[in-house]
């Protein structure tokens, strides 16, 4: 995520972005009923964005634009900036914006982005010069995903539960990624919570580390998500058969996304998506 430059008197604006997986593979289920998990995150341009300012007015004030979001400890932005100021002993007195562009519980990362783009934010609004290991630690307990979104790199390895993160170089030649999102939230806790481990391969696991290993594309948690909600299979198949290179879900889901080689392929497949449902979404990957 990039923010403006700024003194520390703010206000500060900054970028949220969206994620997708570009696979993802559960390896297996520990004794306090989180999943060990094997990810490839990929940080897209498109995105929230957040405008952080102080205000004279002791507390939090948290505007939401673009979604019904609670503006309070139920949002996890709030949580954020709580716990900032908890650690650095600041008694917060600002308002922060958020204008929501990625879909509410779609896959995308939208919350966790928006909650570390708060941490890091709010280090350059009161110049505590926190490290990437100290935002890291801050952003471990709001959220499986959110130390990724703390961190500079823009595609990272996720093992363990999510926490334990490899910054890789970005994939070459991923092109144009159309995003559609059905319209309807799915929960993530849900999906994990109905995933059922096999002993089947999943071929399109690399047995490597990367680079050097050929990236093949998966999501294991598709079966359970499109068992529910076969629509997204028409999606995938709508995407592919318009020449995307490949089409998945996004994270838990239901929002399905496709890679294209060709821009203007990815343009006219955006725009015949777009006539059947309302978040359809064209980006490429964040630049590094």
């Amino acid at each position: 995520m990039s923010s403006s430059p700024g003194d520390g008197a703010g206000p500060i604006e900054l970028h949220a972005p969206a994620k997708i997986n570009l696979y993802l593979r559960i390896i297996a289920k520990r004794a306090d009923g989180y999943h060990e998990l094997d990810s490839l995150m990929l940080k897209l341009e498109f995105g929230d964005r957040l405008v952080l300012a102080r205000r004279r007015a002791p507390g939090i004030e948290l505007l939401c634009r673009g979604a019904d979001l609670p503006a309070d400890r139920d949002n996890l932005v709030y949580r954020a900036a709580t716990a900032f100021c908890d650690h650095c002993g600041i008694e917060p007195a600002l308002t922060i914006s958020l204008v929501k562009n990625i879909p509410v519980a779609a896959g995308l990362g939208g919350g966790s982005s928006d909650a570390a783009a708060v941490l890091r934010g709010l280090d350059r609004l009161y110049n505590t010069g926190l490290d990437e290991e100290a935002l890291t630690k801050l952003a471990r307990p709001l959220g499986a995903d959110v130390p990724f979104f703390v961190q500079d790199a823009v595609a990272a390895r996720a093992q363990g539960i999510g926490e334990l993160l490899t910054p890789v170089p970005l994939p070459p030649g991923l092109g144009s990624i159309v995003l559609v999102n059905p319209g309807f939230a799915v929960s993530t806790a849900w999906v994990y919570g109905n995933f059922r481990l096999t002993k089947q391969s999943d071929p399109y696991i690399f047995s490597g580390s990367l680079p050097g290993d050929k990236l093949v594309f998966g999501n294991d948690l598709e079966r359970v998500t499109m068992a529910r909600h076969p629509e997204l299979i028409a999606i995938r198949d709508e995407l592919l058969a318009a020449g995307a290179a490949t089409a998945l879900m996004a994270g838990s889901g239901p929002t399905m996304f496709a890679l294209f080689k060709d821009r203007e392929a990815a343009q006219v497949c955006a725009a015949r998506m777009g006539k059947k449902y309302k978040q359809v979404f064209l980006t490429k990957p964040l630049a590094e």
